[in-house]
């Protein structure tokens, strides 16, 4: 168990900082090879005005590291940061941002989640199921569905929300 960086929320992380890393080279490579053709130049003007946010909000972010952006020519409502420091934006979440500050706050909750490091954390979470699995089965219900039930609702559900609460709460302080 460890506390989580700024807001001192406890969490379990099992993997490394390095692991996290690998596995952002993993999806990096992944969601470049499915977006391939996709990525808007450097010169459009919403690619633009994403950069313009990020100068904003990076020299304050806690980051280490270089940051790099790619906004994705796609009408999906959604922006996504992995490992890496490698933050994806869809176009589709431009016109619901209104203006630049509506892109900031979105832009600060993604870059949250790298500076809490929540893909260490559910890198994690695998290996902490396997051992509440484990102990659930054999003292308590070994059919599974009561083992399942404590996973999903005692684990994934409330971790999910605890790390979105965060990334809200220190995107906002961006």
């Amino acid at each position: 168990m460890e506390q989580a960086p700024v807001t001192g929320r406890w969490r379990f992380v099992c993997v490394s900082e390095e692991y996290e890393a690998e596995l952002g080279k993993i999806s990096y490579q992944d969601v470049m090879q499915d977006y391939h053709g996709r990525l808007l130049r450097p010169d459009d003007p919403r690619h633009k005005m994403v950069g313009r946010v990020l100068e904003r909000l990076l020299p304050n972010s806690g980051l280490k590291g270089d940051v790099e952006f790619h906004v994705i020519d796609d009408h999906e409502e959604n922006a996504f940061v992995i490992p890496g420091n490698k933050i994806f934006v869809f176009s589709g979440i431009l016109p619901i941002c209104y203006n630049e500050d509506g892109l900031a706050s979105i832009l600060g909750h993604e870059i949250a989640h790298n500076v809490a490091h929540h893909a260490q954390e559910n890198a994690s979470l695998p290996y902490l199921m396997t051992l509440v699995l484990g102990l659930v089965t054999f003292f308590i219900d070994n059919s599974a569905q009561l083992t399942q039930l404590v996973l999903n609702y005692g684990l994934e559900l409330p971790n999910s929300r605890a790390q979105e609460t965060e990334a809200d709460y220190l995107g906002l302080r961006l």
